[in-house]
C-alpha cells in the first residue's frame, strides 16, 4: 500500500525533471573572450550511455537548435547553432528539418555584404544531402552558399543542373545553371547544357528560351577571347587597348570576333568586351564578387 501510495508522486517527479532536463541549455566551455561556446558530449558518450534513446536525444538537441536560433544576436550566438544541429544529425541523420533550418540560420552579415558562418552552413547541407540526395530545398540552398557565399560557381552550376530534375523543381532552375557555368568560365558545359534542353524541349516556349541561352554563352565565349587579347595587350604596354580594331591590327586577336546578329564590338568602361547587341555580359556577378550586381554595361 505504502508503495502505491507514493507511485503517483514518484511519476510526477519523473516527469518534471525530465522537462526541466530537456529545456535546460547544456553547459559552456570556459569563455576565450565576451562569448561562451557551448559544451557539447561526444556523440559516441551518447550512444554509449543513452543506446535505445537516440531519438530522444536527438529531439533534446534539436530544441537546443531553436532556443540558440531565437535567443541569437551577434555572429558567434548565430554560431552556437551549428554544433547544435551537427550533434543533433549525429545523433539522427534522418532528421531532416534540422539541416535546411540551421544552415539558413548560420549565415551572418557583418556588415557590407562581410558574411560569417558560412562554412559551417555549407558542410551542414553537404551531409544533409548525403542522407537526403533528392531534396530540392536543400540542394538549393547549398547552390546559393556555393555561389554567393563560396565562388565555386561550377559546383553551384552541377547542384542546379542536378536539382533541376526533381520533382517539382522551379522551371528556371536549368537557365540558372548555364547562367552559372557561364560565370565559373565553363561556357563550353553551359553550352552543352543549353544544347541538350533545347532538343529536348516539350513546348516550342521553353525550346526557344534555351536557344537563346545557347547564343548567349557562344556570345559570352566570344567575349572571354577578346578579353584574354585585351589581358595580352594590357600586359605588353601597361594600358588598355582603344578599341577591338587595334587589337586586330597589333595581331593580339587572331580573327574578328563574330556576333550571329550582325552587331559589332566595343570596350566598355570597365575595360572589358562587349557586344553592340547585348549590353549586358551573361554573369550573376560583378568580378569582385561582392554582391548580386550585374557587370558594368557598356559605354553609350
Amino acid at each position: 500500500m505504502r508503495s502505491r501510495t507514493y507511485l503517483p508522486a514518484l511519476l510526477v517527479g519523473i516527469i518534471s525533471l525530465t522537462a526541466l532536463v530537456l529545456l535546460a541549455a547544456p553547459p559552456r566551455k570556459p569563455p576565450r573572450g565576451p562569448h561562451q561556446e557551448p559544451l557539447l558530449p561526444r556523440q559516441e558518450l551518447l550512444r554509449m550511455v543513452g543506446h535505445g534513446y537516440q531519438q530522444l536525444l536527438a529531439d533534446y538537441f534539436w530544441l537546443q537548435v531553436v532556443q540558440a536560433t531565437g535567443r541569437a544576436f551577434g555572429a558567434e550566438e548565430y554560431r552556437d547553432i551549428y554544433p547544435y544541429a551537427d550533434l543533433t544529425t549525429d545523433l539522427d541523420p534522418k532528421f531532416g528539418a534540422v539541416y535546411p533550418f540551421a544552415a539558413g540560420a548560420l549565415p551572418t552579415n557583418l556588415g557590407r555584404e562581410t558574411w560569417v558562418n558560412t562554412e559551417e552552413s555549407t558542410r551542414l547541407l553537404r551531409k544533409g544531402l548525403k542522407t537526403f540526395p533528392d531534396d530540392l530545398r536543400m540542394r538549393m540552398l547549398l547552390a546559393y552558399n556555393l555561389s554567393a557565399f563560396h565562388q565555386q560557381y561550377g559546383e553551384a552550376a552541377q547542384v542546379l543542373e542536378q536539382a533541376s530534375k526533381l520533382p517539382g523543381a522551379p522551371s528556371y532552375l536549368p537557365a540558372l545553371a548555364t547562367r552559372l557555368y557561364a560565370q565559373s568560365g565553363s561556357v563550353n558545359a553551359g553550352l552543352a547544357l543549353a544544347r541538350s534542353l533545347a532538343e529536348s524541349a516539350e513546348d516550342e516556349e521553353t525550346r526557344e528560351i534555351f536557344k537563346q541561352r545557347v547564343f548567349d554563352l557562344e556570345m559570352e565565349g566570344e567575349l572571354r577571347r577578346v578579353d584574354e587579347s585585351i589581358g595580352r595587350f594590357r600586359q605588353a604596354f601597361g594600358v588598355a587597348p582603344p578599341d577591338i580594331d587595334t587589337l586586330l591590327w597589333l595581331g593580339f586577336l587572331d580573327r574578328p570576333p563574330y556576333d550571329p546578329k550582325g552587331g559589332g564590338f566595343v570596350l566598355g568602361s570597365d575595360e572589358r568586351a562587349y557586344s553592340e547587341t547585348q549590353q549586358r555580359r551573361l554573369e550573376v556577378f560583378t568580378p569582385d564578387n561582392r554582391g548580386y550586381q550585374w557587370a558594368p554595361p557598356m559605354d553609350q
